[in-house]
């Protein structure tokens, strides 16, 4: 598993035994996702909130992001943390926390966010609500949003997450094999970017 694209074009993501029960995410539905973010991301704000092994959040960063990535477990965000000092990547913040813990602490902080991507285990729950709909739910106020911000939910494709929730709007939604990702958008609409405008529009 390497990195695709940006400064850190060719680096690898080593596999390791932390990351073992990891679903990692396909190459296609990676390119897809920064093909439509665009080749340049430089100091576009990036919350990678269920990091696994980083790979979302260093295509990102290699692209120029400021990337803050989260990974609850505490494993897993160690060998996550080996690897962004192995690479020397620039502009990163790492926690470990559950997403329902750390949004409200970001939010306390008056942390904003122009990308965020949500990608938890797809079989894991709160409350007995799938996770990636209750960490939606809490996100769903906007208030770790930027103005134009925009929200990525890669979620698995027999779940159908709302079209409208709180200040969220559903803008585009893709399905790649058994995964969806569903990108929603404050209740603005000049926080619809003109090339993701022409997407939707497709």
């Amino acid at each position: 598993m390497r990195i695709i694209t940006g400064n850190l074009r060719g680096r690898e993501i080593p596999s390791h035994h932390a990351l073992s029960s990891i679903r990692l995410t396909s190459s296609k539905l990676k390119e897809a996702v920064f093909s439509m973010l665009g080749a340049e991301l430089e100091d576009q704000t990036f919350l990678d909130l269920c990091a696994g092994s980083g790979q979302i959040g260093l295509e990102a960063c290699s692209r120029g992001a400021r990337v803050t990535f989260n990974e609850p477990d505490r494993r897993r965000c160690e060998q996550l943390r080996r690897l962004l000092r192995q690479l020397r990547a620039p502009q990163v913040e790492l926690h470990s926390a559950k997403g329902q813990v750390l949004i409200p602490r970001l939010c306390e902080a008056g942390k904003r966010f122009d990308l965020i991507y949500l990608d938890p285990p797809y079989h894991a729950t709160r409350s007995k609500q799938p996770l990636s709909l209750a960490l939606l739910e809490l996100l769903a106020d906007g208030k770790l949003f930027s103005t134009e911000g925009l929200l990525l939910v890669q979620h698995q494709a027999e779940l159908e997450l709302p079209s409208e929730i709180d200040q969220l709007l559903l803008l585009r939604r893709r399905p790649y094999g058994n995964t969806t990702l569903d990108i929603y958008h404050l209740k603005t609409e000049d926080s619809i970017t003109p090339a993701i405008r022409r997407s939707s529009e497709s």
